[in-house]
């Protein structure tokens, strides 16, 4: 294979860069090179890279008297703020593996993640936009074998652990006593939607790094750098792309526990934001915001995002320069990249070439055969930025993976004779809602956990503001009158937001195949039609529009 192409020649060798070979040695370069440097913003709190790296330390000492070993779990449940990062460069240097857990999951989409991950201790706050984190956490901890830890880091609560007795439990000797990291270590868990309707834990080792890094060339990046973190940290792009990426060039990090338009604006002019990583979602909401037109942005040197044409227009009329790029869970983060010499036709009409040491190719969908370059075919790739499998799912990670070893993206796509990479769909059903990735089997299977429901379907449409939402089409049972506006709140039971149809469509059919399997596309064309009512009962086309969820 070969990082600019779509044959199968072997990648650039990548030479182990001076910021270390695993994260732990990254942090230790950064805070002997950076110092007194700030590495973290927090509200009123600044924290230097030195005491970054002797925080983490004595937390790392900390999780060891908790009984945590190498190869444990720990998750992190919890919104942007300082006690994440410390916590996750602690866990790795204890030789743990960092399981982050999405804030906005229900309590049993979070079990079954902290459960299948098999984590030992699950690192927490108490509250959360009005939610009891901690008591989610605790609940979950009783049900599961094993009854991980509890860690709470804002305040204490009955039955789980302090952050700040943690920090107490270790002496400074203990730091002294920490594991050697192996780069072949596993070191992150991070779960993406599946096919089958479960989440799916793409497990990356330390190797992933050198490659990444390659984006600090493609960037630019250094330590005079300022990005506002209001992407969550449980994602793996502010985490690799953000967080690790950031720490490896000594740039200030600036956290925001959850995103408002009129504050990141604020924050990215106090703080002379220079980087500014985004979803589409996030930069439409500060671009119709009134404040937009008083903020000053002129620090501002490079966007980064996965963005549509007239998007990236908007945003570079405002922000500035910006490029495009392709990341996934799977990836480690960003993947392709262009770079800042690439004119605006490269930068922003394609997502650039493969960072160096990742293997990219177009094969048929049909056959499997390697394509030449400019065919248009399903995107498979291949290097030490690719997870290793999917925790304890030897079945989908071989599906994924493959004897040969790359990795089945499920993108269609084109790379050209200079190897980058255009996007023409998805070869499956999946659908990004403000950034975030919904997988429509499992919307499905909540849809039909309804008594009510014989049968749904669930598809992405387009949306100005989040990209996609999603539509459902149900077919009730016999005799069932179903009342839309209960379906969708049994639905928000079993899902985070983001996952729940915005519109409902009761029909009295559902277009299928001979073999039983349901015709989306058939659903897609019934949207130009009139729209349903969403209170009402079947509607008069067998397969018609969802109307407007209440």
């Amino acid at each position: 294979m070969m990082s600019t192409g779509s044959t199968g020649a072997r990648p650039r060798p990548v030479l182990a860069p001076a910021y270390g070979a695993t994260i732990t040695s990254l942090l230790d370069a950064s805070a002997a090179r950076f110092c007194d440097r700030v590495a973290l913003v927090d509200g009123n709190e600044r924290i230097t890279y030195t005491e970054l790296r002797d925080r983490s330390l004595r937390a790392a000492a900390g999780l060891r008297r908790l009984g945590v070993r190498p190869g444990d779990r720990v998750a992190v449940w919890m919104p942007n703020r300082a006690e994440w990062a410390i916590a996750f460069f602690a866990a790795v240097r204890a030789g743990a593996v960092v399981v982050p857990v999405n804030t906005g999951l229900r309590t049993a989409e979070a079990e079954y993640q902290i459960g299948q991950s098999g984590a030992s201790l699950v690192i927490t706050v108490a509250e959360h936009r009005s939610r009891d984190l901690a008591a989610d956490a605790l609940e979950i901890a009783r049900q599961l074998p094993g009854t991980p830890s509890v860690v709470t880091v804002d305040q204490p609560v009955d039955g789980a652990i302090a952050w700040s007795a943690l920090i107490e439990m270790a002496s400074p000797e203990d730091t002294a006593d920490l594991p050697t990291i192996d780069p072949d270590n596993p070191v992150i868990v991070l779960y993406t939607s599946g096919t089958t309707g479960l989440p799916k834990g793409a497990v990356h080792t330390h190797r992933f790094l050198p490659t990444l890094l390659d984006a600090v060339v493609r960037l630019r990046l250094g330590p005079d750098d300022v990005v506002v973190l209001y992407l969550p940290l449980f994602h793996v792009y502010a985490l690799l792309a953000g967080l690790v990426l950031m720490t490896a060039v000594g740039a200030r990090i600036v956290l925001m526990p959850r995103f408002d338009a009129a504050e990141s604006l604020a924050l990215m002019a106090a703080e002379h934001a220079t980087v500014v990583y985004g979803v589409p979602t996030t930069y439409i909401d500060q671009l119709d915001h009134p404040g937009i037109a008083s903020a000053d942005l002129s620090h501002v040197r490079v966007c980064v995002t996965p963005f549509s044409r007239d998007l990236a227009d908007r945003i570079r009329a405002r922000f500035g320069p910006c490029v495009n790029c392709f990341g996934m869970t799977e990836t480690a983060s960003m993947a392709f990249l262009p770079t800042l010499d690439d004119p605006p036709d490269v930068a922003l009409d394609t997502v650039g070439t493969p960072l160096t040491g990742l293997g990219a190719r177009i094969v048929d969908e049909a056959t499997g055969e390697v394509l030449p370059a400019g065919s248009t075919g399903l995107l498979q790739l291949r290097g030490p930025l690719v997870t290793i499998g999917y925790h304890d799912k030897p079945e989908e990670t071989a599906r994924a993976l493959g004897a040969d070893g790359w990795f089945r993206t499920g993108d269609i796509a084109s790379i050209d004779d200079a190897g980058r990479l255009r996007f023409v769909g998805r070869s499956g059903d999946h659908f990004k809602v403000g950034g975030e990735i919904v997988d429509p089997v499992e919307v499905e299977t909540a849809l039909q956990s309804y008594p009510g429901v014989a049968r749904a379907a669930v598809v992405g449409v387009p949306d100005e503001r989040l990209g996609r939402v999603g539509h459902a089409w149900v077919l009730p049972r016999p005799g069932v009158e179903m009342d839309v506006a209960i379906l969708l709140q049994h639905a928000s039971s079993l899902l985070a937001r983001y996952k729940v149809p915005r519109a409902v469509a009761v029909v009295d059919e559902l277009p299928t195949t001979p073999s039983g399997k349901i015709q989306k596309f058939r659903l897609l064309e019934a949207m130009t039609a009139t729209p349903a009512d969403v209170g009402g009962g079947p509607d008069q086309s067998p397969i018609g529009p969802p109307g407007k969820a209440r």
